[in-house]
């Protein structure tokens, strides 16, 4: 399998973009069942990502406070 590589910069703006589509999608589908779902799901989406890194950055910095 090979990896993909991002920019740290592009890497720390994909729940923007996520987000702002998911918004986008809800305001200009909102009435539409399927324009709902995929802007509900891209909203979700988003959220879960900045949960699981902020999540993930608390472990490393309890483990290195650990390592000390």
């Amino acid at each position: 399998m090979q990896k993909i590589w991002l920019s740290p910069r592009l890497y720390q703006l994909l729940p923007v973009a996520y987000i702002l589509s998911g918004f986008l999608l809800l305001t200009k589908f909102g009435d539409d069942p399927l324009g709902l779902i995929s802007g509900s799901m891209l909203c979700v989406a988003a959220i879960l990502i900045w949960a699981l890194r902020i999540h993930g950055a608390s472990k490393a910095t309890a483990r290195k406070q650990e390592e000390r």
